[in-house]
C-alpha cells in the first residue's frame, strides 16, 4: 500500500509549526539534550572526585567525553527525555496527531529493503574512501568509547537503539516536518537537517562530520521519498551497528 504523502496530511490537518517556531522548539530540544548529558556528566565527575579528590575536574571531563560507559548512560537517559519533549511540542499543535506529524507511517517491506540497500552501498563507499585516504576505519573516538564501555550491552543499546530513535524523531520527524512546509521546501529540509546532523557529531574531525552529513542526506531523502521516518530509523540503526561491529573486530 502506497503511503499517504505529506501534502495530503497538510490538507487534512492544517499547517505544522512554522519555520521560526520549529527553530525555537528545536533549540529547546537541543538544549535539553545537552543539558541532560551535562547533568549525567556532573554525576560521573562527582563520583570520580569522591573516590579521588586529587583529580583535576578538567581532566575528568576530558576523559569522560570519550568514555563509553558515560556516553552510553548519557545517551540512554537523554534520548527518551528529548523524545518525550518532542512529542509534547507536537501535541501543542492543534489538528495534528503525533503519528502524522512525525511521519510514523508503516511502509512496505520491499521499500524498506531497498533503502537498506542504499545505506549499505553508502557505508561500503565510505569504508573504501576511508582506506584510500589512509585513515583508520575505526575513528579514535569510537575505539576509545568501545574500550571504556564497561558494560557493552548498554553501549549497543545506546548506539543502535536510543540514539537513532531520538535523532530520527527529531531530525527527520519534527524538524523536517516544520522545514519542508516553510519557504525552504522539501529539498531545503533535506539539506538543512543533513548539515545540522553533521555538525552535532563534533566529536569527530571534519572528515567524520562530512561523512555524517552525507548519511544525513541519504536519511533525509528516504524520509522525503517514503513520507515515513521508519526507513531512516532502521538505516541509522544499521549504520551504527556496523560501526560498533567494526570497533569490536578491529
Amino acid at each position: 500500500m502506497k503511503p499517504e504523502d505529506d501534502s495530503d496530511s497538510l490538507k487534512k490537518e492544517g499547517a505544522p509549526w512554522g519555520f521560526w517556531t520549529t527553530t525555537g522548539f528545536s533549540l529547546v530540544i537541543g538544549g535539553t539534550f545537552f543539558g541532560v548529558q551535562a547533568l549525567v556528566l556532573g554525576v560521573f565527575a562527582g563520583i570520580a572526585l569522591s573516590s579521588n579528590p586529587d583529580l583535576a575536574v578538567a581532566a575528568i571531563v576530558s576523559d569522560l567525553r570519550s568514555n563509553g560507559f558515560f556516553l552510553a548512560v548519557a545517551t540512554c537517559v537523554s534520548s527518551p527525555v528529548c523524545i518525550a519533549l518532542t512529542i509534547l511540542f507536537v501535541r501543542m499543535k492543534r489538528g495534528w496527531s503525533v503519528r502524522e506529524y512525525l511521519a510514523l507511517r508503516r511502509i512496505e517491506r520491499a521499500v524498506l529493503l531497498k533503502w537498506l540497500g542504499f545505506a549499505l552501498l553508502l557505508a561500503a563507499f565510505s569504508e573504501v574512501l576511508t582506506v584510500l585516504m589512509g585513515r583508520e576505519i575505526v575513528p579514535d573516538f569510537v575505539a576509545r568509547a568501545y574500550e571504556t564501555a564497561s558494560f557493552l550491552p548498554l553501549l549497543w543499546i545506546a548506539l543502535v537503539v536510543a540514539a537513532p530513535a531520538f535523532e530520527e524523531v527529531f531530525f527527520r520527524g519534527f524538524l523536517f516536518q516544520g522545514l519542508q512546509h516553510s519557504r525552504v521546501g522539501p529539498v531545503g529540509a533535506v539539506i538543512i537537517t543533513s548539515i545540522i546532523f553533521g555538525i552535532i557529531h563534533f566529536q569527530y574531525d571534519a572528515y567524520g562530520m562530512a561523512t555524517a552529513s552525507a548519511i544525513g542526506l541519504l536519511l533525509g531523502t528516504a524520509r522525503l521519498k517514503t513520507a515515513s521516518i521508519y526507513p531512516a530509523v532502521v538505516m541509522h540503526s544499521m549504520i551504527n551497528f556496523i560501526a560498533v561491529v567494526e570497533a569490536a573486530v578491529l
